[in-house]
Formats: C-alpha cells, structure tokens, sequence
C-alpha cells in the first residue's frame, strides 16, 4: 500500500543553482552534507536524521547530547549514536524536525541549508535564506513518518536497525500513536516499520521507550528542565517552552521548588521574556504547567482560562507541546503584545 499524501512541498529557486533534489538522490553532491535536528534534540530529531542521511547521502550529526530516551531507542535497534558536531560552519546541512531559527545550533550558516523535511508550523522566526532550498513540511505527527512516506516512495528498502530507529521516532513525538496530532500516515508507517524491524508489539516497544524517558531521578532540575526544550519567537517576545514526558510524573512534581529555582536562573540567563514548563503526565493523559512570575501567569491565564493548583496548573488531556501548548501560549502572547 502506498499513500499519496496531501503536504506543503515548496522548492525556494534562485538564479543559477539547482535545488537539492528531495526525490532523486543521485542529483545531489553530498560529499560534505550533514543532517541535523534542532538544540535538546529529541527522539524524532535523532532518528529522522538518521533516515535521511540513509535515504539521501551525508552524515546523520547532533547538535547537543541526546536524552535517555534515544538512547534507549539506538541501543535497542543496535543502531550507532550519531557524532555530537560543535562546528558546522563548514558543511552543507539538511534540517530535520524543525524550521525555526531558535532551534538552529549557532554555527550553522543560513546560506548552507539545503533542505528541510518538518512536521512543525512556520512560525514566527522561520530560518531565513536567499539560497535554493528545498522544503517537505506536513500536518503529520512526526518528521520521522514523512521520511518513511519518502523511502517507500522511490522504493527504498531500509535495514533493520534504520526501520526500528524511524518507528521510535515515530512513537515518540506521537506518544505511541496516543496524541492528538497521530494521524493516519504515522499509524500505517508505524504498522509498516514494525514489520520490517521484526517488532511484534509496537505497544510493549512504546512502554520500554516511555519508561527510559520517565526515570529522571538521578537528573537534576535544570537538565530535566531543558531535555526537551524549545525557543520560540511570539509578537517580538523570546519564549521558552520545556517539557518533561514521563509515566511517573508525582516524582517530578514534589520537586516543583527545584524547577522554579531552575527556571529563574535559566529565564534570567537566557533573557527570556516568558518561560513555561510542563511535566506531561503521559499515563494520565495531562499536562502540569509551571511558570515564575505575574508576567507569566498573565500569559498562561489568557492561554488556558484557568488557575493553579498547588502550584501546577492542570491540564486534563493536554500532551502535545506542538499541537496544544504552544499554539495556545503563542496566541495568549501576541493578544498581550
């Protein structure tokens, strides 16, 4: 079976080059091309650069070290850990996973991107370029599903261990297909994947991925705090959003002294404007929020039309940070400003 997808595809041209070819490999020179994610690179960002380096040519790289759940996911699928890269200055660069250049490692020149492949808004701090690029962004639930769509597309037979890193990027950003933003194509991928990869139970494979991700007792407040983090840029205002996924969410929340002192030294360090934190409870399907001064709590009362409980705001049914929290505090902000 194959899908024909409805996406967003767009190839910026210039004068006198030709854009990175997205569907026939053998056009581009990759000899110096790497692929990344974006900063706290997550489950999705680590094995999406993997696929695309495999379908594509270059080097899957990070931009930071990867969190214990990818590594669970690169161990279990006997996959090797992609090279952490501090300069890439001197490389071309596909983008995996994100768009917006808050995410972006510093030393990544906006004229060396050559491709995108995304499942994110463009929102309000896109990364800017005047070279040709190529961009694949879809309202799907992972980059990781879009890459998999693309290797069965041109009849890429992917190993093993790739097939099984992809499906647990897929399980990741959609938490095992249970998040609002899962749709079909992450399903039948996820279906697809776990054949090729000899995975009976994508279930019990998704549990072991979620109880890595939720043992952070022994992680102090501050890296929990910016594990799986993003920047953004709302109506002028730097925001910062950190997330913290995990089936044992009572042990974080008893530590909320610890996140606040986290927070107000990491708000003032960064300069930030508003800076939240949730701690999702993925088992109860809910997310608890945090934030650290008025001008916060001014933004999540607008966002979320709600107040606080011993100090969380409570969420019922929130999960996705993409699809749910972001969206809503971007539009309390720019309402504000």
């Amino acid at each position: 079976m194959k899908l024909h997808p409805l996406f967003l595809c767009l190839a910026l041209a210039s004068t006198g080059a030709a854009a990175f070819d997205l569907n026939e490999p053998e056009n581009n020179d990759t000899s110096n091309l790497v692929w990344t994610g974006h900063l706290s690179p997550d489950t999705d960002t680590v094995t999406s650069a993997i696929i695309a380096a495999y379908i594509y040519g270059g080097t899957p790289v990070v931009p930071e070290a990867i969190n214990p759940e990818s590594q669970f996911v690169l161990e279990y699928c006997k996959a090797t850990t992609p090279a952490q890269m501090a300069d890439f200055s001197q490389k071309m660069v596909g983008l995996v996973d994100f768009n917006q250049k808050t995410q972006l490692q510093k030393s990544i020149k906006e004229s060396s991107i050559v491709a995108i492949v995304d499942h994110h808004a463009i929102g309000g701090n896109p990364v800017n370029m005047k070279q040709v690029a190529t961009i694949d962004i879809r309202p799907w639930g992972s980059a990781a599903t879009i890459l998999a769509d693309r290797a069965e597309q041109m009849d890429i037979e992917l190993p093993e261990y790739i097939a099984c890193t992809t499906l647990g990027g897929i399980l990741s950003d959609t938490l095992v297909l249970q998040s609002p933003i899962t749709t079909e194509y992450d399903r039948h991928y996820a279906e697809e994947l776990a054949s090729e990869a000899g995975i009976d139970d994508i279930e019990a494979f998704g549990q072991k991925m979620l109880e890595a991700k939720s043992d952070l007792s022994h992680v102090s407040a501050a890296d929990i705090l910016t594990m799986d983090y993003k920047n953004f840029k709302f109506a002028g205002k730097k925001v910062g959003i950190g997330v913290a996924e995990t089936l044992t969410a009572h042990q974080l929340l008893d530590r909320r002294d610890e996140f606040v002192a986290a927070m107000k030294a990491y708000k003032q360090r960064q300069g930030l404007d508003h800076l939240f934190f949730s701690v999702t409870d993925t088992k109860n399907k809910r997310a608890n929020l945090l934030w650290i001064d008025s001008a916060d709590s001014k933004v999540a009362e607008v966002a979320f039309k709600a107040k606080p409980t011993n100090g969380w705001l409570v969420l019922e049914g929130v999960t996705s940070r993409k699809r749910q929290i972001g969206p809503a505090i971007q539009k309390a902000v720019e309402s504000l400003n």
